[in-house]
């Protein structure tokens, strides 16, 4: 079977994601600075020294988050932290220098709901237009004056937070379809990698027992030179379905090519992992996957132990299969083996 690293896919939507959105919060905070930046440069040339050390203030923080982003890689907390400038940002401006900066607020609450989740986004937004009525309160404006602030920033509000809620569900959508085998809607080898790191990580932490079991179908390749593709595609969905029915519900199957499947039994110490493994392989054993051909199935088993790494896991889980290959197949093989 294959190795378990992730760089098998280079394009995927989980490795570049993380990437772009890296990228985009160091250039995003650049850009911000600058064009903060830019305004204290005027102001400075035409003596407004106040509200041009403001904006040298401002864009110095852009800044120094850019920088910041780029040496740690830590892209969330400058998502947040931009997201709360963009709020108060404005409030500030509005209420020390200059009442026209009324417009930086539409321009903040689209950033604001680009930057973080929608209800994080309402929030942010939901404080920075209370500020806006604080420092406003006294101000002379006309109720047509106040009524068009009003809808525009209204409009704005809904039609980010329309964007960002459908943002959301494709990506979650995305999410779904990267993580599901399309022939059998099982979990596939992207999502086993991500769990599969998970385990381990839960076991170093409280000691909770896992196991690993590899299997595939016996002579699958006489099962498709013999009854078509069409058949093999069938056997693998009935697999997968068998095994879903078999399994528990703390245990998890993924498919991760061809006819090779993997599950993951967390909590099962070498006992309930053969259990579990001998209903699967029996079950297998005693139904028709495919009316066509009587089809059976090898497992290994590997215990996860306290040094193992996903891939010498998955390397013990493995070998033991071909062990149970190399024992005339329909049976089972476990890591370590009883001596």
């Amino acid at each position: 079977m294959a190795e378990l690293k992730e760089t098998r896919h280079p394009l995927s939507v989980e490795h570049l994601e993380p990437r772009k959105i890296l990228r985009l919060m160091v250039i995003f905070p650049v850009l911000g600075g600058t064009a903060i930046s830019g305004f204290g440069v005027h102001r400075l040339l035409t003596g407004y020294y106040g509200l041009a050390a403001f904006d040298f203030i401002v864009g110095v923080a852009f800044y120094a988050l850019g920088f910041y982003t780029w040496r740690t890689g830590r892209e969330t907390a400058a998502r947040y932290i931009s997201a709360v400038i963009s709020a108060i940002g404005p409030l500030v401006f509005l209420d020390m220098f200059d009442r026209a900066g009324i417009y930086w607020v539409y321009s903040s609450t689209i950033v604001i709901f680009y930057l973080v989740p929608p209800l994080w986004a309402i929030f942010l937004n939901a404080v920075m237009l209370l500020g806006v009525a604080v420092v406003y309160r006294h101000a002379d404006y006309s109720q047509v004056q106040l009524y068009s602030f009003l809808v525009t920033i209204g409009l704005i509000n809904i039609f980010s937070l329309l964007f960002a809620l459908d943002e959301a569900r494709r990506k979650s959508q995305l999410r779904e379809l990267s993580v599901k085998d399309e022939l059998t809607g099982i979990g596939n080898r992207r999502a086993f990698v991500e769990r599969i790191g998970e385990v381990i990580s839960i076991h170093r932490r409280y000691g909770l027992d896992a196991s690993l079991v590899c299997l595939d179908i016996d002579r699958f390749k006489e099962v498709n030179d013999t009854l078509g593709h069409a058949s093999g595609d069938a056997a693998i969905r009935s697999l997968a379905e068998h095994i879903t029915g078999s399994i528990r519900e703390s245990d998890h199957v993924y498919r991760i090519g061809g006819d090779e499947f993997v599950i993951i039994a967390e909590g099962a110490d070498r006992e309930a992992a053969l259990e579990l493994t001998e209903k699967v392989r029996r079950g297998v054993e005693e139904c028709d996957l495919i009316p066509e051909m009587k089809i059976t199935i090898s497992l290994g088993v590997a215990v996860l132990e306290d040094d193992d790494t996903a891939d010498s896991w998955m390397a013990h889980a493995d070998a033991a299969l071909y062990e149970a290959k190399d024992a005339g197949r329909n049976t089972i093989r476990m890591h370590p083996a009883v001596a």
